[in-house]
Order: structure tokens, then sequence, then C-alpha cells
């Protein structure tokens, strides 16, 4: 019951400016015949003699009145007519054939064991160690934690489970911080293992220099001395990060239709420039819940906006 209130709430609220804005269009013919309609009087040659110069009507004056109102109200709600929201928002997050994730740093103890905790013992099939992970995170949750397990859903979901159907999945962009990209040579060991993930390519983003970006194929002996992680934290240098992998998408013949990015992994400013690619956009993103039952969400931004320059009210 709470729950449809709600949408009627939110259904109201986003028809409230066009009613506003209606109303502004029917005031418009009123005012318009109030005003002329005075102004023929007061240019009338006889307004003089019959005193219709100084008469008041008040239902002309109400017509005026209106209007300026309403045009008022247009102002001040101008912002709500294009607010941003998602063209959908889905549990099942539809699969498509370019991921594109940001990979958290690993503690340093774990740079020893390869990047994979002591709890956990990796096969070939993928879905097979997602599935441990669920069974252990369920006695208890706390310790059995690991960073990468969020970027393994976040490709896993894009695999089938039934080996007799061709995987969605072709490739996967990885952006690391400055921290986890020394750990990059270790999630892509990992990867590798899978069968799955046999025949897919992987690439890695990173900084050539503090103002070149390059897309690289990723393998677990890929040379990542001369390349630089990201600020996760500098919103701007994310920002360009991004920019410049829309570009090398776009050079590789990568349609927007066919690209997800995950928000999950890095921090927050990673997530909200990851989350604004989509604005407008065929790009998605999706986002894996940290706690069970761990489903994987997709966002679809949709951003207009009414707001011009000046009459800021």
């Amino acid at each position: 019951m709470n729950k449809k209130r709600k949408s009627r709430r939110l259904n109201l609220r986003e028809w409230r400016p066009w009613l506003i804005a209606a109303l502004t269009a029917l005031s418009v013919n009123f005012a318009a015949e109030a005003i002329m309609a005075t102004i023929d009087v007061w240019l009338a040659g006889d307004a003089w003699i019959t005193g219709e110069w100084g008469r008041f009507s008040p239902l002309r004056f109400g017509y005026v009145l209106f209007f300026t109102i309403m045009v008022y109200l247009l102002i001040r709600n101008r912002r709500e007519f294009f607010p941003p929201r998602t063209r959908r928002l889905k549990q099942a997050t539809d699969k498509r054939k370019h991921l594109v994730l940001f990979l958290s740093n690993l503690p340093p103890d774990l740079g020893k064991t390869g990047g994979v905790p002591e709890w956990i013992t990796l096969s070939e099939d993928i879905h097979q160690d997602i599935q441990q992970i669920e069974s252990l995170k369920r006695k208890d949750a706390k310790n059995f934690w690991w960073q990468w397990e969020m970027p393994l859903r976040a490709i896993a979901h894009h695999l089938e489970k039934d080996h007799s159907k061709e995987d969605t999945l072709k490739t996967v962009t990885i952006i690391c911080s400055k921290k986890s990209i020394s750990q990059i040579n270790h999630f892509s060991t990992i990867c590798t293992q899978y069968r799955q993930l046999q025949g897919k390519n992987f690439y890695l983003l990173a900084k050539k220099s503090e103002h070149t970006s390059r897309l690289i194929p990723l393998s677990p002996a890929t040379d990542i001395t001369h390349f630089q992680g990201y600020n996760f934290e500098d919103f701007d240098e994310i920002v360009s990060a991004m920019d410049r992998l829309l570009q090398e998408s776009a050079r590789k013949g990568f349609s927007e239709r066919d690209i997800m990015v995950d928000i999950t992994g890095g921090q927050k400013p990673t997530s909200i420039v990851g989350a604004a690619m989509t604005f407008n956009l065929k790009i998605k993103a999706q986002y894996v819940q940290t706690n069970d039952p761990w489903k994987v969400i997709s966002y679809d931004v949709v951003l207009s906006s009414s707001d011009t320059k000046g009459l800021g009210i």
C-alpha cells in the first residue's frame, strides 16, 4: 500500500510542471484579451467623455494577475520538467559484449598468494567458484570477504552457464587505481585459468604519462612498468579516463548498445562517473549487490535539462 502511495506521489510530482505549463498556456489567451480590450477602450475617441479611461475591471485584472502568477510558477518549476531518471531498473541485467570495470586493490598480504585468499581454492569454473564463495559467506560473511569477488561476479553474469550456448561477453576492460595496477597481473592470471574466459579479450586502460591514457591488451605477462593507475578519488581524472575509453571503444567499432560499465568496484567518484557515462547514451551501468542475494542490477539513465541561463529565480 505504501509503495502504491509513493508511486502516486512520484507520478503527481512528475506531472505537476506539465500541468503548470498547460495552465500558463491557457492564461496567455485570457491575459491577451484582457490587455487588448483595455487598450481598445483607452484608445477609443470617447474614452475621456464616457469615463471608461478610469474604470477598473476586476475580471480583466484577474486574468492578467493569473497569467503573471502562472509564468512565475513555470519559471520556478522549470528544472522539474526533465529530472534524471532511469529508463528501466532491472534486477536481471541483460548480457552485453563489452564489460568495463574498476578494480579495487587487495590487502598487501594477498599479494603473496597471487591475490587469492587462503580460504578458497579456485577451480577452472568461475560459476562453481562463485557458488563456493556464496556457501562460505552464508555461514560467516565477515571471515570470507574478498575484494575481487565482485569483479568476478560482474564478469560471470555475462557468461552463459549452459555450455551449449555461446557467451555474449567478448571483451573486458579493466581500470585500475594507483595501488591496484600493481596487482593487475594477479587478477589477469585468475581470469585466464577459467575455461569460460578462454578466448575473451582483456584490456587495461592505464596512464602512459600524466596526460596520456592507453588501452593495451592484457595478459598475465603484460609489462606494466611504464604505466600508472588512476586516482580513484580524482573526479576529473576519472572523467578523462572514461572519455578516452569511449574514444577507443568507438575506434574499435564497439557499439554503445554492447557496452556495460560495472560501478561496484573502485570508490564513489568512479561510481558517479561510471553511471554518468550512461546519460542519454545506449551504454548501461550495472551494480552487483555486495550481500545476499548478490543480484546484478542495471541502470539506464536519461538526463534532460530545461534549465536556461538567466531568470535564475
